[in-house]
């Protein structure tokens, strides 16, 4: 008789990234649940450790606990290192353990890391680990070192500056906007070196690693002498540069004009452009405060709402619809109004599937933004404002508050653990790994043509 030998099936990579990410959100939660974790006499409640872990891993930055205050040195050493997996991603974090045990990626898994770091810069899912780990490490070393000696006269105690150092240096390139001061960065706003650190790691983490790498090498071979060997800088590459500049300046620029006498009086002119710079950063990727923000007027809520909405690049820490969505959207736009046929940036012409991802991660995205908003105002009874700086807060993996994080209650702390954890995947990742894709058959239709606007 024929035997036929039992085989586990085997879990597609989308639908394993979502267990991933579940489980590693869970496991952090128990770690905080530990009493090794909190003071004596505060333990954390089990709703409350599903949302720290989750704002940690998911490099958020939203806390109903301050993270100085109401943990100890071991679960502040826990919410870091739930931050680093979060910032360098679950999926990169597996692939290197699985490499340095021996087993491989497998071809699934690193079409998976290339789809997801953009093949066409990166060709080899292992220069994408080696890439993604030495880059990592290096920037987060550099600032805690830079932020360690400026911090020589508000820390004494050298183990304490250095622990300082090296968690606000991580959660600063991860974008996660966490701080073991109470205030977040307001007692230090005045500090040139702190806030232009912070600033310089949040916004080279908000770029991608795919971008940084191209930026790199375009770098290196512009000092090479051989111009065979010089690479240049991708589509891509070229876009989220630009649109970030662009969403600096203008950001700066309009927190600037409408806080100058606002938020910002009593202050001397360069240390508003500072904080207004710092702001405008912080806003589409970390989440670190810098100000009071129930100070800021209707008109810079607003502002700043388009900023988390936004958000940084694909294939960074940050979350939003993401620069280069906005960027094919616009394209696409300007061609249907100039009579064209297809959209292009920088002489490229934009790949139709491209625009169609473009209008599903911002279509997908609004509408899961609009029902937390529905389900978080009927569960809350918070003002609107409040409750829609959150929900996009939360959504773009930003961090900020009004103040309404602390005031949740359990299904609302529930509801916005998950879209953090929908905006760390992001709308096509959440997409692909609960749709099973389908086949085209090579049937097409009769067109149609239907009425718009």
């Amino acid at each position: 008789m024929r035997r036929y030998a039992w085989r586990p099936r085997r879990i597609p990579p989308g639908p394993l990234f979502l267990l991933g990410l579940f489980a590693i959100v869970l496991l952090g939660a128990g770690l905080l649940l530990l009493p090794a974790s909190t003071p004596a006499g505060a333990p954390l409640a089990v709703v409350d450790a599903v949302f720290t872990s989750a704002s940690a891993v998911c490099v958020t930055g939203l806390t109903v606990r301050d993270t100085g205050g109401g943990f100890t040195g071991f679960g502040q050493t826990v919410i870091l290192l739930l931050i680093q997996i979060g910032g360098i991603g679950v999926m990169t974090v597996s692939a290197t353990l699985a490499m340095l045990f021996g087993r491989g990626i497998g071809m699934r898994g690193a079409s998976m890391m290339r789809d997801v770091f953009e093949g066409d810069m990166l060709k080899e899912s292992r220069g994408i680990l080696r890439f993604v780990t030495v880059h990592t490490l290096i920037l987060e070393a550099t600032g805690a070192a830079l932020l360690f000696a400026a911090l020589g006269d508000t820390i004494a105690d050298p183990l304490a500056r250095a622990r300082c150092a090296v968690f606000h240096a991580v959660s600063a390139f991860c974008n996660a906007g966490f701080s073991t001061w109470s205030d977040s960065l307001v007692s230090q706003a005045g500090d040139p070196v702190v806030i232009g650190t912070i600033s310089a790691l949040l916004i080279i983490g908000g770029l991608g690693f795919p971008v940084t790498a191209n930026v790199v090498a375009w770098c290196k071979g512009r000092a090479r002498a051989d111009r065979s060997r010089r690479c240049r800088l991708y589509v891509q590459a070229r876009v989220v540069l630009l649109m970030s500049v662009i969403l600096l300046a203008g950001g700066t620029a309009l927190l600037a004009a409408l806080e100058w006498n606002g938020a910002f009086a009593g202050l001397a002119p360069d240390t508003k452009l500072g904080l207004a710079f710092f702001q405008s950063a912080t806003t589409r990727t970390a989440g670190f405060n810098s100000m009071d923000l129930t100070l800021l007027s209707p008109a810079t809520v607003l502002v700043m709402l388009v900023l988390m909405y936004i958000g940084a690049a694909p294939g960074s820490t940050a979350g939003g619809i993401k620069v280069t969505t906005v960027a094919i959207l616009w394209a696409d736009a300007r061609a249907i109004a100039m009579g064209g046929s297809n959209a292009h940036l920088f002489d490229r012409e934009l790949n139709q599937i491209v625009v169609r991802r473009a209008f599903m991660v911002a279509t997908s995205y609004t509408t899961v933004v609009a029902l937390a908003f529905g389900v978080l105002m009927s569960t809350e009874g918070s003002g609107f404002v409040e409750t829609i700086f959150e929900v996009l807060s939360a959504m773009g993996t930003v961090g900020l508050t009004l103040g309404l994080t602390t005031e949740l209650s359990d299904p609302g702390r529930l509801l916005v653990s998950l879209l953090m954890m929908m905006g760390r995947l992001g709308p096509l990742a959440v997409a692909y790994g609960l749709v099973r894709p389908t086949r085209e058959h090579g049937v097409h239709y009769p067109e149609a043509t239907i009425l718009v606007g």
